[in-house]
């Protein structure tokens, strides 16, 4: 029987929101910025577009890896992005940003998903709390990915 979890991770950025969008809808660049990205894989789409499926590999502090396809079911640039997950993590992911400010966008990451590794799942009743926290830091070394991100200058031509 599959664990169900529902998290919602809140941040704000000292950056407008469509700088935010920017960084945060970028997913190709995951593994280089935000270190539990082992892998994205873009087979389909450009990663931010309907109809864009993207192939995952995650892993936190805690000694396994998921592997999950994410397709995008809805886009709204800059404000919303619904994401469908398949594979070891069965559910939604959705991105919601507000401006709050000029330069201040609010971020909201809803992920309510449901585990198919057995393992992971006859294990639940003993670790969910251990995972909850692994996820909660997963989440925070993305936050400081992308703080540092929106910090460093933009790229240029040369």
């Amino acid at each position: 029987m599959a664990t169900s979890y529902a998290f919602a991770t809140k941040w704000t950025f000292n950056s407008p929101i469509q700088a935010v969008w920017d960084v945060i809808g970028d997913i190709r660049r995951y593994p280089e910025i935000w270190s539990d990205f082992r892998r994205v894989q873009v087979r389909f789409g450009d990663g931010r577009a309907v109809g864009s499926i993207i192939d995952a590999e995650t892993r936190g502090r805690l000694p396994y890896s998921l592997n999950y396809t994410l397709e995008v079911v809805e886009s709204d640039e800059p404000h919303h992005v619904l994401l469908k997950s398949t594979g070891d993590l069965v559910g939604t992911g959705r991105w919601e940003l507000r401006e709050s400010g000029a330069s201040e966008t609010r971020v909201t990451y809803y992920w309510d998903v449901a585990t198919t590794n057995p393992i992971l799942n006859l294990l639940a009743p003993l670790f969910k709390g251990a995972l909850a926290k692994n996820h909660d830091e997963v989440m925070a070394r993305g936050y400081d990915a992308f703080s540092s991100e929106l910090r460093s200058p933009p790229a240029t031509g040369g």
